[in-house]
C-alpha cells in the first residue's frame, strides 16, 4: 500500500498524467470537428422527434407551447423531461352511487354524471365557513360524534395544534371501533410530516395511505392529490381549501391573516364525497378495500364535481367553471390564490364581463410563492382590460377557492391554474341555493371592501409576467 502511494504521488505519475492530457488534447483537436456535425444532427433529430410526439399528445395548446420551448432551450434534457409529462387520457370511472334525482333539476348535475359518474345529488344542509378556524371548531364536534367511520383526505398534513387535536380524537374513536383512515399526498406532506408518522398513526389505530410517495424517475410525479375531504358516517362531509395544517386555522401566522373557505354538507353530497375517498383508497391499497356508503337524500339541488390525478382531457372541474361563467347573468364572484387559466377560461371570463354582469376577481396581495404570484398578476391585468374587476386581498394570504354565479356557489379545492385544471386530483360541491349564494357573496364583498386595487406595473414587470406564461402549464 505504501509503494502504491509513493507511485501515485511520485514525479513519474505526474508526467504520465501530463502526457495523457496532451494525447487527449491532440485527439480532440484532430477528431472533434469531424464528430460535431453528426452529434448536432443527432441532437436536432432527437429534438424534432420529441417535438412531434409532444404535438400529437392530447393536451391543451398551452402545454404543447411550454414543452416546445423547453425542447428548444434544452434539446437533450428538456426533451427527456417532456416525456415525464406525457400521459394517456382516461375517463373517470366512479365507484359510487349514481344519480338520485333527474339531471335536469340542476344544470351541473348532467356534467357530474357524464364525467364523474355521480350525477344529481341533493343536500339536507350546507354550512359555509368564511375562515378555517370556524371549520376547525365545527369539525372537532363532528369527529367526536362519529359512530361508523371517519375518512380524511388532504394534500397537506402538518404537525401542529390542528393535527394534534384531530389525532387525539381519531385515536379515541379507533379504540371505540370506528373505522378511521387518512390519505395524505406524498409531495404536499413530504416536508411537514416525519417519516415515522405513518407507523405511529397505524399504532394508534388510524390507517394511513400516502398518495404517490416521491420517487424518481416517475411520469406521474406532478400529478398530486390536491383534494380536501373529511367524510363522517356517510352523512356529513367537509370540502374546500382548508388543509390539515395550523396556518389554515390561524394557529400559525404565515403572510398575515390566512383567508380560506370550506363547506360542510349533509345528505347526498356527503355520501358522494365519502365514495370518492373510497375510490382513491381502493385504487392505491388493494389489501384493505372500502365499500362506498349508500346514498342519502335531501332537498337542495347540488352536484359533486371531481377529477382524478390521471386525466388530461374531459376534466369536470374545468367544464364546470366554464358553465358557471357562461351562466352568470347578474354576478360572478371568484376567489383564487393562483390564476393561470387556459385560453377557453380566459375567453369565458371576458365574455361574461362584456355582457354586463358584475364580474369580480380577488387574488392575493401577499405572495406565498413569487413566480406564481407574478403569473397571477399578469393574467389578472389582462382580465381587467376586458372589464373584469380585480382586487387584491391585503390582510394576509388569500387561499380561498370559491365561485358565486348568480344563485349557484361552487366551493372546492380547484385553483384557477393549469395544475388544478389539468393535472391534480380535485373535488368540490356546487349548490343551487339563493340563501347560500347570498352568504358567500356577502363574505366576498366584505373582503373586497378591504382590498387593494391591482397596481400599475412597469414595462419590465409586465414583460416578465408574459414571459412566465410560457412555463405556466409546468409550474
Amino acid at each position: 500500500m505504501r509503494k502504491l502511494r509513493y507511485l501515485l504521488c511520485g514525479k513519474l505519475s505526474f508526467v504520465c498524467l501530463l502526457l495523457a492530457l496532451l494525447v487527449g488534447g491532440l485527439f480532440l483537436t484532430i477528431f472533434l470537428p469531424a464528430l460535431l456535425a453528426p452529434i448536432a444532427a443527432i441532437e436536432r433529430f432527437f429534438a424534432l422527434l420529441c417535438a412531434v410526439i409532444v404535438c400529437c399528445d392530447g393536451t391543451p395548446a398551452e402545454y404543447k407551447l411550454s414543452k416546445t420551448v423547453l425542447i428548444l432551450l434544452l434539446p437533450w434534457t428538456g426533451a427527456v423531461l417532456c416525456f415525464f409529462f406525457l400521459s394517456k387520457p382516461r375517463k373517470t370511472e366512479f365507484e359510487g352511487t349514481m344519480s338520485e334525482t333527474p339531471s335536469s333539476q340542476f344544470p351541473l348535475a348532467a356534467l357530474s354524471e357524464a364525467l364523474c359518474g355521480v350525477g344529481a345529488c341533493t343536500l339536507k344542509t350546507a354550512e359555509y365557513f368564511s375562515v378555517g378556524h370556524d371549520m376547525y371548531v365545527r369539525l372537532l364536534e363532528d369527529l367526536r360524534a362519529a359512530k361508523k367511520f371517519i375518512y380524511l383526505e388532504f394534500y397537506i398534513v402538518a404537525e401542529g395544534v390542528f393535527l394534534g387535536d384531530v389525532m387525539e380524537i381519531l385515536t379515541r374513536k379507533a379504540a371505540e371501533g370506528v373505522d378511521v383512515r387518512l390519505i395524505c399526498d406524498g409531495f404536499g406532506s413530504a416536508l411537514t410530516l416525519p417519516s415515522s408518522f405513518g407507523r405511529e398513526a397505524e399504532r394508534r389505530g388510524v390507517r394511513t395511505l400516502v398518495f404517490r410517495p416521491l420517487r424518481f424517475p416517475s411520469r406521474a410525479a406532478g400529478r398530486r392529490d390536491h383534494r380536501k375531504i373529511v367524510a363522517i358516517d356517510g352523512t356529513i362531509a367537509y370540502t374546500g381549501g382548508v388543509n390539515l395544517a395550523d396556518e389554515y386555522i390561524g394557529e400559525k401566522i404565515r403572510f398575515g391573516h390566512w383567508k380560506d373557505t370550506a363547506l360542510r354538507v349533509t345528505g347526498g353530497a356527503a355520501s358522494a364525497l365519502a365514495a370518492l375517498f373510497c375510490k382513491t383508497w381502493n385504487e392505491n391499497d388493494k389489501t384493505r378495500p372500502l365499500v362506498p356508503p349508500k346514498t342519502a337524500g335531501g332537498g337542495i339541488p347540488c352536484a359533486v364535481l371531481c377529477d382524478s390525478a390521471c386525466e388530461t382531457t374531459q376534466r369536470a372541474g374545468r367544464q364546470a367553471l366554464i358553465k358557471l361563467f357562461a351562466g352568470a347573468r347578474k354576478r360572478l364572484y371568484l376567489n383564487t390564490p393562483y390564476l393561470a387559466p387556459d385560453a377557453s377560461l380566459m375567453r369565458a371570463l371576458e365574455s361574461v364581463a362584456l355582457s354586463g354582469a358584475d364580474v369580480r376577481l380577488m387574488i392575493p396581495h401577499i405572495p406565498d410563492k413569487k413566480l406564481p404570484f407574478r403569473l397571477t398578476r399578469s393574467y389578472a391585468q389582462e382580465l381587467e382590460k376586458s372589464g373584469v374587476k380585480v382586487m387584491e386581498y391585503t390582510d394576509g394570504f388569500l387561499h380561498a377557492k370559491s365561485v358565486v354565479s348568480d344563485d349557484v356557489v361552487f366551493v372546492s379545492s380547484y385553483n384557477l391554474d393549469f395544475r388544478s385544471l389539468y393535472l391534480q386530483a380535485e373535488c368540490g360541491v356546487a349548490v343551487k341555493n339563493n340563501a347560500l349564494a347570498d352568504r358567500l357573496a356577502s363574505d366576498f364583498l366584505a373582503a373586497w371592501a378591504g382590498g387593494t386595487p391591482l397596481p400599475r406595473e412597469g414595462d419590465a414587470a409586465r414583460f416578465f409576467g408574459r414571459l412566465l406564461r410560457l412555463a405556466a402549464p409546468l409550474m
